[in-house]
């Protein structure tokens, strides 16, 4: 990844992951995290989808291809932070995570408004959970009882999150939201759980016209 390809909003925070992963034990890294470790890196998966992490270097890239440089982030970030702690079976709104409550109302408007807007019928009808339903089911979503319709995501190897939705009527308009597990603190900040429910967010609402 090359200076021309960094957005000026993610350089600082780019290049100051690049300097803390250079000086980190790989291994270590990698076994905090859940992941694969090779000659070539380290590999996290997210979303089901493997990334190649380079030591020392920082190079991030799927396939052959340089990831964004907010993938490269929030994967960096991610080994870095990771701890090892089981994951805690339990979910938490975003609010309620540490640091949540300064970024709520961002990630309320980035993640959770546009899920109640494409997958909320607002009839009773029941088509926009049919919705949620194939986008899950695509996404490789687990069907969760809670809610109207709810999917937990394995995001990362040591990091879940799920969607709730319920539908709206005539009297009450649709509600969504992102939940995580309630150990997701010990694996990224609050900034970069915004920003992987906001992804999420994307993948589920990309096919809905």
């Amino acid at each position: 990844m090359n200076d021309v390809e960094v957005d000026r909003r993610f350089r600082a925070a780019w290049e100051q992951a690049l300097a803390e992963w250079a000086a980190a034990d790989p291994a270590r890294r990698a076994a905090q995290a859940g992941c694969g470790l090779s000659p070539d890196g380290v590999t996290v998966p997210l979303f089901g989808r493997p990334y190649l992490v380079t030591h020392p270097g920082g190079d991030v890239s799927a396939g052959g291809a340089p990831a964004h440089v907010a993938v490269s982030i929030l994967l960096l970030h991610y080994l870095l932070r990771a701890d090892g702690v089981p994951p805690a079976g339990e979910w938490r709104a975003f609010r309620e995570l540490p640091d949540g409550m300064f970024y709520a109302a961002s990630f309320a408007q980035r993640a959770e408004a546009p899920l109640a807007q494409a997958f909320g019928a607002g009839s009773g009808s029941g088509d926009g959970l049919a919705r949620l339903r194939a986008a899950a089911a695509v996404a490789g979503g687990l069907s969760l009882e809670l809610a109207d319709a709810a999917f937990a995501f394995q995001a990362l190897p040591r990091l879940a999150l799920a969607v709730l939705v319920w539908d709206g009527d005539e009297e009450f308009p649709a509600q969504a939201s992102v939940v995580f597990d309630a150990a997701a603190g010990h694996y990224l900040p609050a900034e970069d759980l915004a920003g992987l429910g906001g992804l999420l967010a994307r993948r589920l609402t990309s096919g809905v016209s």
